[in-house]
């Protein structure tokens, strides 16, 4: 809900102080939305880990289908293998694949996933332009960093009703490593190349 009320606020922004259009506004609060549940990639049994997936494996199929009709055709048939496909492939075998290799309060509750979440947003809608990009960039963002301050925040119990008591979740959102050092540089690693291909596509 953090995420979906960041997100609001960045799509008016666009709209009625950089110009985007309702059609671009909605899609930065879409991604911003998702950008909310993000760093819940790493917990296996949670409700937003399968809300996620179910909307990823509709989303991105859905940003490729311009390319896949122009290697496959248009035909009824290769579109119902196409989507139905892309969305059993994406909900449950990469789905299962995270759950194994992730862990839960990981690097994916971390400031560097963040940016890597927010890069890619950007380069998602770099082909409508740096203003739409940047604001979906900074949408994803801002959702990925609500959802993280908020885990910090719900990570005290006040104690005798008003003294605030860390539990043991306390620091493990908010942070830049985590306790595997593979899985810090790979996150890092992922930023630097991200980084990269941002600054290439802005023709800095």
């Amino acid at each position: 809900m953090g995420g979906i009320a960041a997100s609001a606020g960045v799509a008016v922004a666009g709209h009625f102080m950089t110009g985007l259009t309702l059609l671009q506004a909605g899609a930065v609060f879409l991604v911003g939305s998702v950008g909310g549940l993000l760093p819940d990639l790493d917990s296996d049994t949670g409700k937003p880990l399968a809300f996620l997936f179910h909307l990823v494996s509709v989303l991105i199929p859905s940003l490729l289908f311009v390319r896949a009709v122009q290697i496959g055709g248009d035909s009824p048939e290769f579109l119902i293998c196409y989507f139905a496909a892309s969305y059993l492939f994406i909900n449950y075998i990469v789905c299962a694949i995270v759950k194994r290799v992730t862990v839960h309060r990981g690097m994916m509750h971390s400031i560097p996933f963040t940016f890597v979440c927010a890069g890619i947003g950007y380069l998602l809608f770099e082909p409508s332009g740096s203003q739409v990009a940047i604001m979906a960039g900074f949408a994803v963002l801002l959702g990925c960093l609500v959802h993280l301050v908020l885990d910090e925040i719900t990570s005290f119990k006040l104690k005798f009703g008003f003294i605030p008591v860390p539990k043991r979740s306390s620091g493990s959102a908010f942070k830049f490593k985590s306790d595997s050092l593979f899985a810090t540089l790979f996150i890092y690693l992922v930023l630097v190349v991200i980084g990269i291909v941002v600054f290439q596509s802005t023709n800095w």
